[in-house]
């Protein structure tokens, strides 16, 4: 079969991929995350996936969420060391994509935990969840919803474990984003780079 001479329409973003002796990449995530409902964001920042200027900037979002007047993410916070992320490919030849996941285990059963689970369970939500190192990543797009599975466990007896579970999964045309911009939440603006607080510039 002919080579297709047409298909000149990708960039050619391969470079070496380094890591350096006794660089540390830590995993798992912090000990909490950010949420809010797909409705009130009112403009998405831009993923540039093949567009980008260069490999380390393919799956990093370029931009801020706009959000609907009034509108905040919310922090939940989990129970440490217990919540694992994963990306694996979805889809078939010439569609590929990736389908990532993440369950997130948070502490107790109480009132409040089993009120937002029972709010999720028919919500649709986009869900931030920074790394060790505080770089926070995306569950949820532009084109694609988050399915949310909640669970709870009170156990039998003293020992056991008594906590919620959240299985989160979402298809993305990426291996689950980062997101550097801005998080507003209820209670302070969050850097999405560091997941810390961003400090106002001094007035001159």
């Amino acid at each position: 079969m002919p080579k297709n001479t047409a298909c000149t329409g990708t960039n050619n973003l391969y470079e070496n991929v380094d890591f350096c002796p006794g660089q540390v990449s830590l995993p798992g995530v912090r000990d909490h995350f950010y949420f809010i409902r797909k409705k009130d964001i009112t403009k998405w920042p831009t993923l540039p996936l093949n567009s980008a200027e260069s490999l380390d900037k393919v799956a990093v979002y370029d931009g801020n969420f706009t959000l609907a007047a009034d509108a905040k993410f919310h922090r939940v916070d989990l129970v440490p060391s217990e919540s694992e992320p994963k990306s694996e490919q979805a889809g078939s030849y010439g569609s590929f994509h990736f389908t990532n996941s993440i369950t997130l285990v948070l502490p107790g059963t109480a009132e409040k935990v089993t009120g937002l689970i029972t709010e999720l369970n028919n919500d649709n939500v986009v869900i931030l969840v920074p790394q060790r190192d505080g770089k926070c990543r995306v569950f949820g797009s532009a084109g694609f919803d988050v399915t949310i599975k909640p669970s709870q466990e009170w156990g039998k007896g003293s020992n056991d474990a008594n906590t919620t579970t959240i299985e989160v999964s979402c298809e993305d045309r990426a291996a689950t984003p980062f997101y550097p911009g801005t998080i507003e939440t209820d209670g302070a603006t969050i850097s999405g780079e560091t997941d810390e607080e961003v400090t106002a510039e001094p007035n001159p």
